[in-house]
């Protein structure tokens, strides 16, 4: 088994498949992660999701096709060709961070045919928000837009909150994703390749 990475951005990891199976006739799955970062917490959290998605592909030695994307670089010809989705972003000021948002703006109603369905429904997706002492606010918008869009939960939202004063200086301090972050975010990785690869 093999594993190839396209960087810096955009990670594709590509299982040599089954010598019994033909590689023409395998669709491998896609799983889009989408994420904005402000300073570095959000962004690792998005990294830790990968590293799980790509555990869960190996143990299962199924391949995925897995891509991360910053949201300010992803499109809805992204969403519409994934089959499971990871989203991961911080809260500022009691939002979803604005570039999150505008990906999400630019995208949404495109994923809808012409007869007003979501063309996503019933696909699965999780859900990270780095905060400092709530993240309850953006995890809500977030969730209601993936709602909008028909697609599945595949656990409950992890809401990373940092602990840090919530004053001028903590708040623009870079981050660190303490390890039982970088867990939970791998655990939500995994869920969601593990529910496309099945």
């Amino acid at each position: 088994m093999q594993v190839v990475f396209r960087t810096p951005i955009c990670a594709v990891a590509k299982h040599i498949i089954n010598s019994k199976r033909e590689a023409s006739s395998a669709v491998v799955p896609r799983l889009l992660i989408v994420y904005h970062s402000r300073t570095g917490l959000a962004r690792q959290m998005a990294e830790a999701m990968e590293m799980g998605a790509l555990a869960a592909s190996l143990e299962m030695d199924s391949p995925l096709n897995l891509c991360r994307l910053r949201a300010v670089d992803a499109n809805v010809e992204d969403v519409l060709q994934a089959d499971g989705y990871l989203f991961c972003c911080p809260e500022n000021l009691a939002s979803a961070s604005g570039e999150m948002l505008e990906f999400f703006h630019r995208s949404y109603y495109h994923a809808f045919d012409d007869d007003e369905r979501s063309m996503l429904t019933g696909r699965p997706f999780a859900l990270a928000i780095a905060a400092g002492s709530d993240g309850s606010n953006a995890a809500r918008q977030v969730e209601r837009i993936c709602r909008g869009w028909r697609l599945r939960p595949v656990e409950d939202t992890f809401i990373n909150q940092n602990g840090l004063p919530q004053v001028k200086a903590s708040i623009l301090l870079p981050k660190v994703c303490q390890s039982h972050a970088q867990d939970k975010c791998k655990q939500l990785g995994g869920l969601v390749a593990a529910t496309i690869l099945l």
